[in-house]
């Protein structure tokens, strides 16, 4: 027999005032003989169950009672969001060389067998960060992952709660997709806070969001780990606890010591390809024959309301023509349009719409999506677009042609600070540029018109330096977090 869940549960509450009703619709016995009684209660009406009844048909079919139906082909990409754990624990060193090396290697190792579906990446410590938005471009997520340790977070901590919600803040119109959650353990709080923030808690309800799969990457016993304050005992990692947790979404608990998680296209063409068949509608159709029974005399008035229901007359081919041949919009009402995709996070959608180069290339440049956003820079001549190309170029790795594009700005502009800082960071040594961020880089601006530069993620020599600048600037614009530190 097939699984029976409901889509509106709530509904059910309805019952109660149904079971009321219900019970002061009982007649009471009468007090007096039956013959006495004929003439008595000839007046009352007599009594019509099938108002209860219809009502209770009306309750369970708003209600939403649903089945399995067979599965459905995924009509995009699924996307996989990497929720990387970088708190001080992950230096512990339990795993040679330590624990952040072997997460950056098996999410190397992950990169390398993909399959071409876009990949978000979000850093996490006592606060989340998106590093990376969802994107297809493997070169950006191959120059960022070998430098992502501990220090590039500019809060020590560990809230992986916080990374889910950023995660599913990010996925509210990204579907389908899978959490891989990479962390060395969650503390009992954290667990908590993590059933509370995943939208799939009861089993008889349906699971429409995310699966959550957890890579395990610690020891089965204590560790001890010198940090600030000095020696402090890492426990145990509890694996029954995260077992536990990552099925309730449908996902698994991976020894990240021993094996791979599955590639995303085989762990979520089952659970991400199903659907639900709600049965609440055929339940309405007995209720029209007691309509009938409600009003018996009124039966030519439905009899009346059947041509409503009929489909109208084909069009002939000259009006559908004419309805189909609508006018191109106004290339404003297009702009405003892109503006409005640009500011809802659909990125890929607005970098389509735009027509200013300069916009279209900072879509594609929120998107990941860097040398689309440096193709689209090249069309224009402006300062804004000139900076922008170098931020792309440096994202891309491609520091040298980077250089020259700061180079150029500063020649047009030499007052322009964010070249300049951008550019002397650049030119520093990697050793040197690992300790000392830009003091005077834009990255973090928001458009307020075409004709002003789109400030995201820019990256230097080592990629992760002007990461761990955009995450220091976010910091300092959030409250200071309260989480638990790992010892």
């Amino acid at each position: 027999m097939s699984e029976i869940i409901v889509l509106r549960p709530l509904w059910l509450l309805a019952l109660l005032p149904w079971l009321w009703w219900c019970w002061q619709a009982r007649r009471p016995a009468p007090l007096f003989a039956p013959p006495l009684a004929r003439y008595l209660l000839a007046r009352i009406p007599p009594a019509r169950p099938w108002r209860q009844i219809a009502a209770l048909m009306m309750i369970l079919a708003l209600a939403g009672p649903a089945r399995p139906q067979a599965q459905q082909p995924l009509m995009q990409a699924p996307l996989d969001v990497w929720l990387l754990d970088l708190s001080p624990s992950m230096l512990a060193t339990d795993l040679a060389p330590d624990r952040a090396t072997r997460a950056r290697l098996l999410l190397q190792e992950l990169l390398a067998r993909s399959t071409g579906q876009p990949i978000a990446l979000i850093l996490f410590s006592a606060d989340a960060y998106l590093a990376l938005p969802p994107t297809d471009d493997r070169a950006a997520l191959r120059a960022l992952l070998p430098d992502l340790r501990p220090d590039v977070m500019p809060t020590a901590g560990s809230a992986p709660s916080k990374a889910v919600r950023l995660a599913l803040d990010a996925l509210a119109r990204q579907s389908p997709a899978r959490l891989l959650l990479v962390t060395d353990g969650v503390s009992e709080d954290e667990l908590k806070a993590l059933r509370h923030a995943l939208p799939c808690q009861q089993r008889w309800l349906p699971c429409d969001g995310p699966r959550l799969d957890i890579v395990l990457l610690a020891g089965d016993s204590p560790m001890r780990l010198e940090g600030a304050q000095g020696l402090a005992l890492l426990p145990a990692p509890d694996r029954s606890a995260l077992r536990a947790l990552a099925r309730l979404s449908g996902g698994e608990l991976y020894d990240g010591a021993h094996e791979l998680p599955p590639l995303l296209s085989q762990t979520t063409s089952r659970q991400l390809g199903a659907g639900w068949q709600d049965l609440g509608p055929w339940l309405l159709l007995p209720l029209l024959l007691l309509a009938l029974l409600a009003r018996r005399g009124q039966l030519w008035l439905v009899l009346l309301c059947l041509p409503l229901l009929t489909p109208p007359p084909l069009q002939s081919a000259e009006n559908v023509n004419q309805t189909a041949a609508q006018p191109e919009p106004l290339p404003q009402t297009r702009e405003l349009g892109a503006l409005e995709l640009y500011e809802q996070g659909r990125y890929r959608e607005a970098a389509a719409a735009f027509t200013d180069p300069i916009w279209q290339g900072n879509a594609w440049y929120r998107a990941g999506e860097y040398a689309k956003a440096e193709a689209a820079y090249r069309r224009s001549d402006s300062i804004t677009a000139l900076y922008n190309l170098g931020n792309a170029l440096a994202y891309q790795g491609r520091f040298d042609e980077a250089r020259s594009a700061y180079r150029a700005v500063l020649a047009r502009d030499p007052k322009h600070q964010d070249a300049r800082a951008n550019l002397a960071l650049l030119e520093q040594p990697p050793a040197q540029s690992q300790q000392q961020a830009p003091a005077g880089s834009a990255l973090e601006r928001t458009p307020t018109s075409p004709q002003q530069a789109e400030q995201g993620n820019s990256q230097a020599a080592p990629p992760v330096v002007l990461l761990r600048e955009r995450l220091r600037k976010q910091a300092e614009k959030r409250p200071t977090p309260r989480v638990e530190e790992t010892w």
